[in-house]
């Protein structure tokens, strides 16, 4: 075989596996996408809870509202209110007004909140935590 007809193989080659490459690809990520949007979502909703502050200068309502994606996570966060409401009243008691005060302060809460959750259930299908009330007084 000559240069010409090795190098013309080759592109070819290499056009097929490219075009093979994006087909798979597309697939692939359409798939995932669709996986996503067809995730079923729960939710935990609290009674009212009110926490004091840590610097004595305050109070913390709070209703809270916990998002899972698995129908099992969310029977077990069901059997453990009082563990849950133990732990946020724990966490937020250790809150100065400061560090709750703005947008920042309530979302390192949440966060803070959710993660030790998924710590304490040993379950990372715990998807989020929201606040349907937040009010310092």
């Amino acid at each position: 075989m000559n240069t010409r007809n090795i190098v013309a193989i080759l592109i070819v080659l290499i056009i097929l596996l490219t075009a093979i490459g994006i087909f798979l690809g597309i697939n692939l990520y359409s798939k995932n996408e669709t996986t996503e949007e067809l995730k079923e979502v729960f939710a935990l909703t609290l009674d009212d809870m009110y926490c004091d502050l840590k610097d004595g200068k305050g109070i913390v309502k709070l209703n809270v509202t916990i998002e899972t994606h698995s129908k099992e996570t969310l029977d077990n966060l069901e059997k453990k209110i009082y563990l849950i409401r133990n732990n946020i009243n724990e966490i937020v008691r250790n809150k100065t007004q400061e560090e709750l005060k703005g947008k920042d302060g309530q979302v390192n809460l949440q966060k803070e909140i959710k993660d030790n959750l998924v710590q304490v259930f040993e379950d990372d299908r715990i998807a989020n935590v929201y606040f349907n009330q937040f009010v310092i007084q």
